[in-house]
């Protein structure tokens, strides 16, 4: 096992490299900023200026992803004057891919130059003072995503994952465009089932204010390659105890949707005043 471990990282080296020459290529040019984009969040996507569209499938070693509410493709255009790199979905680890799978898009806008990084998700908000439609700031995160995993340069330090700079640009544009803003913790877990009454409970003691299935590994190669992060939890749904709800993935589509125009007025303005 050992003796193919250097094999397997110059592979999927090669396969970076292969990515983002096959992007060039195509016309991405320089972009500054990256945005992740979560379930349902389709309409961001729709508001990126002069778009250039790449599919997963014509990007060397991207996966593509199999869950519904993620278009799949790479939209390079205008986001708030900036040139922006924005990924149209992303692979999870429940879909029973590995960590290289789920950071690629991550790690490929690194080598592209990317200098910020801005990851949004459709989450479940446990803090009882959310709404369904509610923006939250990502301040810091808790994972619960396990397994074997292997970064370059070992251990990331993760004490300050989310750009405070950034951060005090969101808080100044959400007042600008008043646009509620809330504040909290991301829990990231594997997924794929959404959390019980217990497990709601349990995360909350624990400090979390919404939780979801993807975003803290992504978070965590940023770190390590160095990018600035902001996150913006979309909240869509609000699984309380004494208001559990069964949750689908249909409702938090429809909440994304909903979210996704006032998602991209807050980014294009963090953009603009980069």
């Amino acid at each position: 096992m050992k003796a193919r471990r250097p094999g397997a990282r110059k592979r999927r080296t090669d396969e970076i490299d292969a990515a983002a020459e096959a992007l060039r290529s195509a016309g991405v040019g320089e972009p500054r900023i990256a945005v992740v984009l979560g379930s349902g969040l389709s309409t961001f996507a729709d508001g990126v200026g002069d778009p250039l569209v790449v599919p997963y499938s014509e990007i060397p070693g991207m996966t593509d992803t199999g869950v519904s509410g993620h278009r799949g493709a790479v939209m390079v255009g205008d986001v708030g004057g900036k040139r922006a790199v924005v990924f149209s979905g992303r692979v999870h680890h429940y879909e029973g891919r590995p960590p290289p799978d789920v950071t690629f898009a991550v790690r490929l806008a690194a080598l592209l130059g990317v200098r910020e990084l801005v990851v949004t998700n459709a989450s479940g908000g446990i803090d009882p003072g959310f709404d369904v439609g509610d923006l939250m700031l990502i301040r810091d995160q808790i994972s619960l995503v396990s397994g074997p995993r292997r970064l370059p340069g070992g251990t990331v330090r993760m004490g300050a994952a989310y750009s405070d700079g950034l951060v005090g640009l969101a808080r100044e544009k959400a007042a600008e465009l008043r646009i509620p803003l809330r504040e909290g913790v991301y829990l990231g877990q594997i997924g794929p089932t959404y959390e019980t009454p217990a497990e709601i409970v349990l995360a909350r003691s624990i400090g979390a204010s919404a939780v979801g299935m993807s975003t803290v590994s992504e978070v965590q190669e940023a770190v390590r390659a160095g990018l600035e992060v902001l996150g913006v939890a979309l909240i869509t749904n609000v699984p309380l105890p004494g208001r559990f709800e069964v949750t689908t993935h249909k409702e938090v589509l429809e909440a994304g949707r909903e979210g996704g125009t006032t998602l991209l007025s807050l980014v294009s303005g963090v953009a603009q005043a980069l």
